[in-house]
């Protein structure tokens, strides 16, 4: 697949908790959620724990 994936912010908002839940590796949050790439959710761990806010995707109207 070619191109970004763009993530709302609640999909983030939900791997990151199962994760730190303890209820599932990250190999699994990774695979349950069909992101594309592991450093995607290892970056979304790291901004949760350090108070940092997980935003959703919002396209541009110029790419409307």
């Amino acid at each position: 697949m070619k191109g970004y994936n763009k993530y709302p912010r609640e999909l983030k908002l939900q791997a990151v908790r199962d994760y730190l839940s303890v209820l599932s590796s990250q190999d699994y949050i990774y695979r349950k959620y069909k992101i594309r790439s592991k450093s995607k959710s290892q970056k979304w761990i790291l901004m949760y724990n350090s108070d940092n806010e997980l935003k959703s995707f919002v396209p541009s109207e110029a790419l409307l």
